[in-house]
């Protein structure tokens, strides 16, 4: 069964993560209608920023990284995930992450592995 999650360069390439040419698991995901929630004076919240999607997944193969980063760049992706209510929606957004090279985040032992790699994307569009 395909993913429910999907990305691509364009929205008619959007291809789910589990048939890429290297495949990768679901993430775990989090829709945020603002990209922080800041605290006033009279104790109440106000959202900052745009939407986000966050997807984090548990553990990568160095080839796994790679295979996302043929995405990264300063042009929009398309991707398909979950919203809070847990019903799918494509976007258009710029992708924003951690050098996994650089973030310390792995797993002793087992080399070049990333565990937690976290994936910011900042909400565009929502593609109708």
């Amino acid at each position: 069964m395909a993913s429910d999650f999907m990305i691509g360069a364009t929205a008619e390439t959007l291809t789910a993560l589990d048939e890429l040419t290297t495949p990768l698991p679901d993430p775990q995901w989090e829709f945020r209608e603002y990209r922080k929630m800041a605290r006033l004076g009279d104790g109440s919240s106000m959202g900052i920023g745009p939407r986000t999607v966050v997807w984090v997944f548990p553990m990568l193969e160095p080839e796994q990284i790679a295979q996302l980063e043929t995405f990264l760049g300063s042009a929009p992706v398309y991707i398909q995930t979950l919203k809070r209510d847990d019903t799918s929606a494509v976007y258009e957004v710029l992708m924003n992450w951690n050098d996994p090279a650089q973030d310390g985040k792995h797993q002793p032992g087992f080399k070049g592995w990333r565990i937690g790699h976290e994936i910011e994307f900042i909400v565009l569009n929502e593609v109708p």
